[in-house]
């Protein structure tokens, strides 16, 4: 047998044996990170939860006017009352936000507690407005 290595139908020489070829790139979609921020919900309820913070503290200042003794009971249930309407948007798709709500309403119903009890002088708002500081940073991620 002769092995015609080189020649092709019309004999010209061939052009060697074809390079193997590089395997066929794979079409995989590049990996995209989630949008930055909070959803639209969640940017509503940031929205509300701020809305329902100043009303109360308008309601708290207002109750505060009374004065002793029935201002302490007044104060106590515009905090109550406060901090169980804030209850009602801690249940979002941000955990960090949920959690700061709920520090919100915790200081809020800590306070209610103080003046239920009568101090003799205003209890600290200093629990209160760290949480309150913590919720605008949660709301406030992009």
């Amino acid at each position: 047998m002769i092995v015609m290595s080189g020649c092709g139908d019309d004999d010209k020489p061939s052009a060697g044996p074809a390079a193997p070829s590089a395997p066929a790139a794979t079409s995989v979609p590049p990996v995209t990170p989630a949008p930055a921020g909070l959803d639209e919900a969640t940017r509503k309820t940031c929205a509300k939860a701020g809305k329902d913070i100043t009303a109360a503290l308008k309601e708290v200042a207002e109750a505060e006017k009374i004065g002793p003794p029935a201002g302490h009971s007044a104060v106590s249930a515009q905090y109550s009352a406060g901090a169980a309407t804030l209850y009602t948007h801690a249940f979002t798709s941000s955990d960090e936000v949920n959690a700061a709500v709920k520090g919100v309403a915790t200081a809020m119903t800590d306070l209610a507690d103080t003046w239920a009890k009568a101090p003799g002088k205003s209890p600290s708002k200093a629990d209160l407005a760290t949480a309150r500081d913590k919720l605008k940073a949660a709301c406030a991620a992009e």
